[in-house]
């Protein structure tokens, strides 16, 4: 047995007390009924189930009232609740579309190094190949380029690193701060080599 039946709630125990009553009123009702009303015993049995038939009819008028306000007061408690999950259900789509932003901002972000990094593959040159000095400035030029594409990228990733923190998107810190440590590691690269072939 659940708690509920154990402990019925005050709209429960309205509309029991509104039945019971009515089942009394339906029985005293079909008793008075059934009086021929010719002896003074039946006028006297009448009289007082009259009397209760009445206290009945109170009853019933008073459980309705207490089950209208039980049914408004649990209507206003509804209300309330759908309230709550309205509130919540909206800041759960706000929350989906704060990830979906920030995993679209990510994809882009991934676009952007893959583009850098195929350009990038075009500037290798076969191993033990000789550059000229012409060769030497254009590599360069080109490095220096690359390193300053990748500031803001780095600075991107971990920006969305950090975002990706506050909103507990654990997936995404871990792949924007492999990102971002990888495009550091790059920027590195490009600096030696760059020293190298000053």
């Amino acid at each position: 047995m659940n708690d509920a039946s154990k402990n019925p709630s005050l709209l429960v125990q309205a509309v029991v007390a509104l039945d019971a009553y009515f089942t009394e009123l339906e029985r005293l009702g079909n008793k008075i009924n059934s009086f021929d009303m010719k002896t003074e015993f039946e006028f006297a049995q009448a009289q007082r189930l009259m009397a209760r038939f009445a206290e009945c009819g109170q009853g019933v008028s008073a459980e309705v009232m207490n089950l209208s306000n039980y049914l408004n007061e649990a209507r206003i408690r509804a209300d309330a609740l759908a309230q709550g999950v309205a509130n919540r259900a909206a800041l759960l789509n706000s929350r989906k579309t704060d990830e979906q932003a920030k995993l679209e901002e990510f994809r882009l972000l991934g676009e952007k190094v893959r583009t850098i990094v195929n350009a990038m593959n075009t500037l290798k040159r076969p191993e033990n190949s000789v550059l000229s000095e012409e060769d030497r400035q254009q590599l360069a030029v080109d490095l220096s380029i690359f390193e300053q594409q990748l500031s803001p990228l780095i600075e991107q990733a971990q920006n969305l690193r950090r975002e990706a923190h506050q909103f507990r998107m654990k997936s995404l810190e871990q792949n924007a701060d492999s990102l971002a440590q990888t495009l550091i590691a790059a920027r590195t690269k490009i600096s030696s080599i760059h020293l190298a072939h000053q």
